[in-house]
């Protein structure tokens, strides 16, 4: 996925969840959007270097869109929780993922109490999937959630119900920054969540981790990497 032209800033402060006060050079302050619930622990502090995209509506609120933050041991991170979703789509529409072979992707699919990012299929079979976006990363492990997520949970729940049905179900975590080796649940941040995780992998439900290449220009899925659970 190709980015819009960035402009670099420096992060100040986050107002909310979803708004922040950046300093443009040679301009001074202004707000921005954060595309994530998350609290981008590891990624985004006051100081940071962080890259930004012009919002398309000149009359909106916050006048730019925090895209990527600058790592303190080099290398960039996508901020943008949602862009996991479209990542993994694009490498599946592509032919990137061996472990997803499949021709038909359907998008935000009901199923039970939830709404599931995936059912992809083929002649043969189904695969549903559910994608979380990971942003920490600590001694080359990428970690999901950096915030306790109950609605994580959930959707496992759903994704083991389908496993018992005899439907093949993933649950899919894509580290939006290429220092994330391997991936671990963040148990110190959820240990129910990460307890969950290994009771729906012992029935049924695979678990996949893969890390992004990025750059200012643009971010793709680059390789799948080890689980450890």
């Amino acid at each position: 996925m190709n980015f819009p032209s960035l402009v670099p800033a420096v992060f100040i402060q986050r107002i909310n969840r979803f708004v922040a006060d950046v300093r443009l050079e040679g301009v001074g302050i202004r707000r921005a959007y954060v595309p994530t619930t998350g609290r981008l622990t590891g990624a985004l502090h006051p100081g940071c270097r962080v890259w930004l995209a012009k919002a398309g509506d000149p009359n909106r609120k916050t006048p730019y869109t925090l895209v990527l933050t600058v790592l303190d041991m080099g290398g960039l991170c996508s901020v943008n929780a949602t862009l996991a979703n479209h990542l993994f789509a694009e490498a599946v529409g592509s032919g990137r993922m061996t472990s997803f072979p499949y021709a038909n992707v359907k998008r935000e699919v009901t199923y039970g109490d939830s709404r599931l990012d995936f059912r992809l299929s083929n002649l043969q079979e189904t695969c549903w999937v559910e994608v979380k976006s990971v942003t920490f990363a600590q001694n080359g492990i990428g970690k999901f959630p950096d915030a306790p997520t109950g609605r994580g949970r959930r959707h496992l729940g759903e994704l083991v119900k389908l496993a018992a049905s005899g439907e093949r179900a993933s649950a899919v975590f894509v580290a939006q920054r290429e220092d994330a080796l391997r991936f671990a649940p963040f148990k110190a941040v959820d240990p129910e969540f990460a307890q969950t995780l290994q009771e729906v992998h012992r029935a049924g439900v695979e678990v996949h981790a893969y890390r992004c290449a990025v750059s200012l220009q643009k971010i793709e899925i680059l390789e799948e990497i080890p689980v450890d659970l």
